[in-house]
């Protein structure tokens, strides 16, 4: 489901609409999702971690979401390389729809050996998956 047809679309502070996809600012996490057929490569990871870290900056946790709509490609060497501009680690949920994207995250999760990111099969699931990890972090 798009996040503008949920019914937390209300909660949303700021919309990044970028070359690649979507990104929606809430109080305490925001929620990605990629155009179909997207690259996300070393910049777009750059960047994502550049509003991850700007909008929780003042605050003890942040989350963020990846609400996978479409497919898309992830060059994983360009995650790797981008990953020591994270500030944080950042609860994370993925919602997939349908069961090839559900084998591409437990790919990648096999890839990304320190993964903790959480699967949901929909929004509302991972919104209340990074909720109850944020009031849970320290």
């Amino acid at each position: 489901m798009y996040l503008e047809n949920s019914t937390v679309c209300k909660e949303v502070k700021k919309i990044h609409k970028l070359d690649y996809g979507t990104i929606y600012v809430f109080e305490d996490f925001l929620v990605s999702e990629f155009k179909a057929d997207a690259i996300i490569d070393f910049d777009c990871f750059v960047q994502l971690y550049h509003y991850l870290n700007s909008y929780s900056e003042h605050k003890e946790s942040f989350g963020y979401i990846s609400n996978r709509i479409h497919k898309y490609t992830v060059k994983v060497a360009d995650f790797m390389k981008a990953r020591p501009f994270a500030q944080k680690i950042y609860p994370t949920a993925v919602v997939t729809y349908d069961e090839e994207t559900t084998k591409t995250f437990n790919f990648e999760k096999k890839i990304y050996t320190n993964c903790e990111a959480v699967l949901c099969d929909s929004l509302d699931k991972a919104i209340a998956s990074v909720s109850r990890s944020l009031t849970n972090a320290c």
